[in-house]
C-alpha cells in the first residue's frame, strides 16, 4: 500500500479489528452469516476512503482506524433499522403460505390483503410499478439516478457518496416529489 505509514495498520490490526466486528454483527440487526463479507466490505471501503483525513497530531493510528470502524457499524446498523428497510418488520417472504380458518393454505400476500394489513392489492401495486416507471424514463439523468439510489440509500449516504451536500439532494428530492405529484402519484408520496 506505498511508503505513507498512515497505511500500514490496514495491514494487520485494521482488517482483524474489521473481521472480528462483521463476526460481531452477525446475528444482530437481522444479519446473517451470508452478510458478512459484505460488512467486511463495506466497512474496509469507508476506513479506505476516511484514511486521507487521518491527522496522526490528533490520534494514533488504531485509534483512528477503531473509531472508523466503530462509526461505520452505527452507520450500517441505523440505515438497517430505518423506516421501511427495518429488518424487524419483514421476516418472511410474500410468498409464503399461512394456514386460514379452515386449515387450509393461503398465501401470505392474500392474507394481509384480506385482513387490511397490506393496503393496496396486487393489481393497484402492479400498476403504480408501471406508472412509477414511467415517470422515471422521462426524468433528467441526474434525478433518475437519485430517484433509483433512493430505493436503498439514505440521503446521508448518497451525499457521503456523490460529495453532493444534503441540501442540494433534498431539493432534488422536492422537484421529485412534483413530478410525481403532476403525474398523479400524489397519493403513493
Amino acid at each position: 500500500m506505498g511508503s505513507d505509514n498512515r497505511f500500514d495498520a490496514l495491514d494487520g490490526y485494521a482488517l482483524n479489528l474489521i473481521k472480528y466486528k462483521a463476526r460481531q454483527l452477525v446475528g444482530r440487526a437481522g444479519f446473517t452469516p451470508s452478510d458478512r463479507d459484505d460488512l467486511e466490505q463495506e466497512m474496509l471501503l469507508d476506513l479506505i476512503q476516511r484514511m486521507p483525513k487521518y491527522d496522526p497530531d490528533r490520534a494514533g493510528a488504531r485509534t483512528f482506524i477503531a473509531r472508523v470502524v466503530a462509526h461505520k457499524i452505527a452507520d450500517i446498523i441505523l440505515a438497517r433499522k430505518a423506516g421501511m428497510r427495518d429488518f424487524r418488520i419483514c421476516f418472511c417472504s410474500l410468498d409464503d403460505h399461512l394456514e386460514d380458518e379452515e386449515g387450509g393454505l393461503i398465501a401470505l400476500e392474500e392474507y394481509l390483503v384480506r385482513t387490511g394489513k397490506l393496503a393496496r392489492p396486487v393489481t393497484e401495486r402492479h400498476d403504480l410499478f408501471i406508472d412509477i416507471h414511467k415517470v422515471m424514463a422521462r426524468l433528467p439523468p441526474k434525478l433518475r439516478e437519485l430517484c433509483r439510489r433512493l430505493k436503498t440509500e439514505t440521503v446521508a449516504e448518497i451525499a457521503r457518496d456523490t460529495g453532493v451536500s444534503r441540501a442540494v439532494i433534498y431539493e432534488s428530492i422536492t422537484k421529485l416529489r412534483a413530478i410525481f405529484e403532476e403525474a398523479g402519484l400524489r397519493d403513493y408520496l
